[in-house]
C-alpha cells in the first residue's frame, strides 16, 4: 500500500539530500580554497617585507657593518625559497619555525608576474656586486622596482581569490534555486497525491464520527488511497453492524461500571480511615478488619517484620482465633521468602498447595482460598497482610488488586504512626529539657537565694538583730512574690510555645538593673545601638535566659562588686558581654556536682545556633560573651 507514493517521496527526498550533500561539499571546497588563497596572499605580501629588510641590511653592509651579512643571506634564501614555491609549488618556510606546502601556479597572468618579480630580484641582487661604487640611490631604485613587482603579484593573487569567491556565490545561488524548485515540485506531489485525498478521507471520517454510517466512502486519487478508502468503507459497514450490538452491551457495561465505582469508593473510604489514625495498634486492628470485610473473607491476619529481619510476628487477627496456627513465622519459610523478596510487588492469590506454601500462619481450613500481600514502604518490606476463606475460589482477580492498594495504604499509615510515635518521644524529651532549664534558671535560683536569706535571718536572730532580720524577711517576702510571678510566667510560656516579641535590649537592661539592685552590685550598662535586634521570639527568650544565668553567677558565686553588660552588633552578628570583677574560676575544670549553669547556657546557645565563650582567671574576674547571627 502507498508503494508508488513512497517511491515518489523517496526520489524527492534523495534528490534533496544529494543537493544538500553537494552544496556542503562545494562549500567545504570553497572554504579550503579560500584558506589556501589567504596563505598564498600572506606569503606574497611577506615578500615586500623581506625586500625592505634586505635593502636595509645591504645598506648596513655597504657601510662596513659585517654583522648584517648573515642576516642578509638568510633573508635572500627565504625570499628565493618563497618565490620558487609560489611558482613551482613545494614547501616554504613559515613563521614559528614551521613550513607550509604550496601548489604550483597554473594561472598564466600570475606566472608572468612571477617572472617579472624574478627579473627584478636578479637586478636587485646583482646591484651591490656589479657596482661596487654604486650609491644608495641606485640600490633604493632597484628596491622600489622589486617592491612594485611584488605588490603587483599580491594584487593578482587577491584578484584571483576574489574571483573564486564570486564563483562560489554564483554556485550557492544556483543551488538555492534548485532547492526551491525541488521544494515546489515536492509540494505539488504531496498536494496532488496525498493531501487532497486525505482531506476527502477526513470528511469521510467526520461522517463516521457523526454516526452517518449509511453513505458509502469513495475517494479519487492514487491507487493506494483508493484502497485505503475501500478499507474505510469496509470499516463503515462493520461499524454499522456493530452499533446495535454495542447498544445491547451498554446496559451491562453501565452495571459493571457502577459496581467498580462502588468498590473504589469503599476502598477510598477505608484508606482515609486508616490514614487518619496515628495509634499503631488502632491502625493494625483497622487494617485487618477492613481487609476482611472489604474482600469478603472469613479471617484476616497482619504480621510485621521484627528489627532483626528474621521473623514475621502476628500483630492482630480479625476472625475466629482457630484460624491462626502460630504467632511467628521464620523468614526462612517459603512464604516469608516470597513476601520479603524485592521482586514481589503484588498480591499472591493462593490455595493450600500453591504459592510456594502460601500464608502458613493461617490454618489449612482458611488456606483453601487466601490472599497474601506484602506491606512495603519504598523498597523496604515491613510486614504482610493475609486474608483467608474456607470456600473454594472465594477471591477473584479484582480482589487481589484491591488488596494490593489496601496493603500500600496500610504500609504508609503504619509508617506514619511509627514516625508520629517517634516524634512524640522526641518532643517529650525536648520539653523535659526545656522544663529543666526553666526550673534551673527560675525556681532553682530563687530557692537558692531564699535559702541564703533564711540563713542570714537565723544568724541575725541569734545575735539579737531583730531589725536586720525583719529587713531580710521583707526581702524574702518580695522574692517569694517575684518567684510566684516567675512560676506563673513559666507556666504561661510552657502553655504557649511562641513567646511574644519584645525589645530585647530593653529587657536585658531591666534584668541587669534588677539583679544589681538585689545583690548590691554596681552596674555598668553599655549599648552600641538604640535599635532592638531583629530576632525571633524564641531566640530572644534564650538570649535573655543566658544573660540572666551569667548575671546570677556573677552575683552569687563570684563575689563580685561590679558587673558590666555590653550589648551591640558587630560584623553582622549581635552580641552580649557580661563581665565581673569577682574571684574567677578555672574554666577548664568541670562544674561541681549539682551545678548545671554552664551546661544549660551552652545548651540554650546551641538551640538557637549561637556561641558562648567563657573566659575566667582566678582572682581576675570572669567574662561571658554570647554571639548570635542577625536575622534580616
Amino acid at each position: 500500500m502507498f508503494s508508488r507514493l513512497r517511491v515518489q517521496l523517496r526520489v524527492l527526498f534523495a534528490a534533496f539530500i544529494l543537493l544538500v550533500a553537494v552544496l556542503v561539499g562545494v562549500t567545504y571546497w570553497g572554504a579550503q580554497t579560500q584558506q589556501q588563497d589567504a596563505l598564498i596572499i600572506n606569503l606574497a605580501g611577506r615578500q615586500r617585507m623581506l625586500i625592505q629588510r634586505m635593502t636595509q641590511l645591504t645598506l648596513q653592509l655597504s657601510a662596513g657593518d659585517e654583522s648584517a651579512r648573515d642576516a642578509l643571506q638568510d633573508s635572500e634564501r627565504e625570499f628565493e625559497a618563497t618565490l620558487s614555491a609560489l611558482r613551482n609549488g613545494g614547501n616554504v618556510p613559515y613563521p614559528a619555525n614551521s613550513s607550509v606546502k604550496l601548489p604550483a601556479t597554473l594561472d598564466p597572468q600570475i606566472l608572468s608576474a612571477l617572472n617579472e618579480v624574478e627579473l627584478a630580484w636578479v637586478k636587485f641582487r646583482s646591484t651591490p656586486e656589479t657596482t661596487a661604487t654604486s650609491t644608495d640611490l641606485v640600490l633604493e631604485e632597484q628596491s622600489d622596482l622589486l617592491i612594485q613587482k611584488a605588490d603587483e603579484l599580491t594584487r593578482l593573487y587577491e584578484a584571483n581569490a576574489a574571483a573564486k569567491v564570486n564563483r562560489m556565490r554564483v554556485i550557492q545561488v544556483a543551488f538555492l534555486a534548485c532547492a526551491l524548485l525541488l521544494l515546489a515540485v515536492s509540494a505539488w506531489v504531496v498536494r496532488h497525491s496525498l493531501l487532497k485525498p486525505l482531506d476527502d478521507l477526513e470528511l469521510a471520517a467526520k461522517r463516521l464520527g457523526e454516526n452517518q454510517l449509511e453513505s458509502p466512502i469513495q475517494v479519487d486519487g492514487p491507487e493506494e488511497l483508493r484502497a485505503l478508502s475501500n478499507a474505510f468503507d469496509i470499516m463503515r459497514s462493520r461499524l454499522h453492524a456493530a452499533r446495535e450490538e454495542l447498544i445491547q452491551w451498554n446496559v451491562t457495561l453501565e452495571q459493571r461500571v457502577a459496581q467498580r465505582t462502588q468498590e473504589l469508593e469503599t476502598l477510598n473510604e477505608v484508606s482515609r480511615e486508616i490514614s487518619s489514625r496515628l495509634d499503631i495498634q488502632q491502625v493494625l486492628n483497622s487494617v485487618t478488619e477492613k481487609a476482611r470485610t472489604l474482600l469478603g473473607g472469613e479471617a484476616a491476619a497482619l504480621c510485621l517484620v521484627d528489627e532483626s529481619q528474621h521473623w514475621l510476628k502476628l500483630q492482630t487477627l480479625s476472625g475466629p482465633k482457630h484460624a491462626i496456627v502460630g504467632n511467628t513465622m521464620s523468614v526462612d519459610n517459603e512464604f516469608a521468602d516470597a513476601v520479603l523478596a524485592v521482586a514481589v510487588d503484588e498480591v499472591m492469590l493462593c490455595g493450600v498447595g500453591s504459592c510456594r506454601g502460601g500464608c502458613r500462619m493461617l490454618s489449612d481450613e482458611y488456606r483453601i482460598s487466601h490472599l497474601a500481600a506484602p506491606l512495603r514502604v519504598g523498597e523496604r518490606v515491613i510486614g504482610a497482610l493475609c486474608v483467608g476463606s474456607p470456600a473454594q475460589n472465594q477471591f477473584a482477580e479484582e480482589a487481589a488488586g484491591m488488596l494490593t492498594k489496601l496493603a500500600s495504604v496500610a504500609a504508609i499509615a503504619l509508617e506514619n504512626a511509627r514516625l508520629f510515635a517517634q516524634a512524640e518521644r522526641v518532643a517529650t524529651m525536648e520539653e523535659r529539657r526545656r522544663v529543666a532549664a526553666e526550673m534551673h534558671d527560675g525556681l532553682g535560683q530563687t530557692l537558692g537565694y531564699l535559702g541564703l536569706m533564711t540563713d542570714q535571718i537565723v544568724d541575725f536572730l541569734s545575735h539579737g538583730e531583730e531589725g536586720a532580720a525583719l529587713e531580710r524577711l521583707r526581702k524574702t517576702r518580695e522574692t517569694i512574690g517575684k518567684a510566684t510571678g516567675d512560676v506563673r510566667r513559666a507556666i504561661n510560656r510552657l502553655m504557649d510555645e511562641t513567646p511574644p516579641a519584645q525589645d530585647l535590649f530593653t529587657r536585658l537592661r531591666d534584668l541587669a538593673e534588677e539583679t544589681a539592685s538585689q545583690h548590691d552590685l554596681r552596674l555598668v550598662w553599655r549599648s552600641d545601638s538604640d535599635a532592638a535586634p531583629k530576632c525571633s521570639p524564641q531566640a530572644a527568650e534564650q538570649v535573655y535566659n543566658i544573660t540572666r544565668e551569667a548575671l546570677v553567677n556573677a552575683a552569687r558565686h563570684a563575689g563580685a562588686k561590679q558587673v558590666g553588660v555590653h550589648a551591640g552588633r558587630s560584623n553582622g552578628n549581635y552580641f552580649v558581654i557580661v563581665e565581673d570583677d569577682g574571684q574567677g574560676f578555672d574554666a577548664s575544670q568541670p562544674e561541681p556536682s549539682g551545678h548545671f549553669g554552664l551546661q544549660i547556657m551552652q545548651a540554650r546557645a546551641k538551640h538557637i545556633g549561637a556561641n558562648v565563650e567563657i573566659e575566667s582567671t582566678i582572682g581576675r574576674g570572669t567574662q561571658v560573651k554570647l554571639t548570635w547571627k542577625a536575622e534580616e
